[in-house]
């Protein structure tokens, strides 16, 4: 009886220790979110919520996700991108948006600009109930920086001597950031196809721009805008797909690496 005894108590010391020592847990939708958390808060184990090959604008959570996300200190999401966002609880919710205080209607490709997402990783120092390694919080802070310098320094060279057509409109904000003009966002909002009218009026207006590059950028990931942006550059030689990285179909990789990139690109599209 005492030897039983001894046994059950092994047991339960066993599983209890087992249960204390259980890394906590932080839950992301998007892969540029992993990346960001594992950075600065390598305490912490992290759930991918959306995995590759899968379109964030229309995720939907599986059991997996909410068991995941019902143990999670925190989830981190951009905030206007999934629609499953309001089924989980505010005060879990950690998202880009809010910290960049601006509005739920804006476009929220906000990690495909180094600027963007260098104001984000600057307010996590502000997030309530995590352990901010604030040493590595700041060795990607000042990666960060000189990203956004280099894309400041490179696109400054090139913007007066460009055009950008977006097929759909993810890279917003490193246009917008980095003053780069766009001529066309040719999908509207929430991506309902475009019309061959709209293509015909882009090609007038294509024909019309006689001394600058027209650049095309598209998600690489995606067939439907390769198809598009194709179609675009047989209407003139001034024409250059560039097709870039969204960075949300990875589960690993350097997110400043995969921004390097797909800045190259864009520079040797428009030489």
């Amino acid at each position: 009886m005492r030897k039983f005894v001894l046994i059950f108590a092994i047991i339960l010391t066993f599983f209890g220790c087992s249960k204390k020592e259980q890394p906590k847990e932080i839950a992301v939708s998007i892969y540029p979110l992993v990346w960001t958390v594992k950075q600065v808060y390598p305490s912490y184990e992290v759930y991918q919520i959306i995995k590759p090959g899968v379109n964030p604008h229309l995720y939907d959570l599986t059991p997996q996700d909410a068991l995941h996300i019902e143990r999670a200190v925190k989830v981190f999401l951009i905030g206007n991108l999934e629609p499953f966002a309001p089924k989980i609880a505010p005060n879990k919710r950690v998202e880009v948006v809010e910290l960049l205080n601006l509005p739920k209607s804006s476009n929220p490709h906000y990690w495909l600009s180094p600027k963007r997402w260098l104001k984000f990783v600057e307010k996590l120092n502000k997030v309530q109930g995590l352990n901010l390694d604030l040493q590595k919080w700041q060795k990607v802070v000042n990666r960060l920086k000189e990203l956004d310098k280099l894309y400041e320094q490179k696109l400054s060279a090139i913007k007066d001597r460009v055009e950008i057509i977006m097929v759909h409109p993810a890279f917003y904000w490193t246009c917008k950031d980095y003053h780069l003009h766009v001529l066309a966002i040719l999908e509207p909002k929430g991506g309902l196809g475009i019309s061959p009218k709209t293509l015909i009026e882009l090609k007038g207006i294509i024909n019309q721009i006689k001394d600058k590059k027209i650049l095309v950028l598209i998600a690489s990931i995606n067939p439907h805008a390769r198809e598009v942006a194709k179609t675009l550059e047989e209407i003139s030689p001034k024409v250059k797909v560039v097709a870039l990285d969204p960075i949300v179909s990875h589960t690993q990789g350097d997110y400043v690496k995969i921004m390097e990139d797909n800045l190259n690109k864009i520079l040797t599209a428009s030489r």
